[in-house]
């Protein structure tokens, strides 16, 4: 997540949907929880998301995840680097596609 925030903010995206599955994550951060916590990243995470830009945190289910958990399969060892991915793989495109329709309903 961490990571995440900083890839945007340095792209200069001011305006962020920020989704996790870790319904505890997303309690403490939504709650400030973040703020004095003793774990570095949670104070960085809650430093990232007070800076000048919108950032909505939502939880979703870990059913919606589906895309990430894919990803992980496909290129497990490869996760250990950082890869920022311009365009999807093409086994990922139909399953974002689904995603998409289904978070419209």
């Amino acid at each position: 997540m961490l990571e995440g925030l900083h890839l945007a903010w340095n792209k200069g995206f001011w305006k962020l949907e920020l989704e996790c599955d870790d319904t505890l994550l997303i309690e403490i951060i939504l709650a400030d929880g973040a703020v004095n916590s003793r774990l570095t990243e949670l104070r960085l995470i809650h430093y990232m998301l007070i800076q000048y830009w919108e950032v909505r945190v939502r939880h979703i289910l870990r059913a919606q995840n589906t895309v990430i958990d894919l990803l992980v399969k496909i290129e497990y060892l490869e996760l250990l680097k950082f890869y920022l991915l311009e365009e999807p793989p093409p086994s990922i495109r139909e399953l974002l596609l689904t995603n998409s329709n289904v978070s419209a309903l």
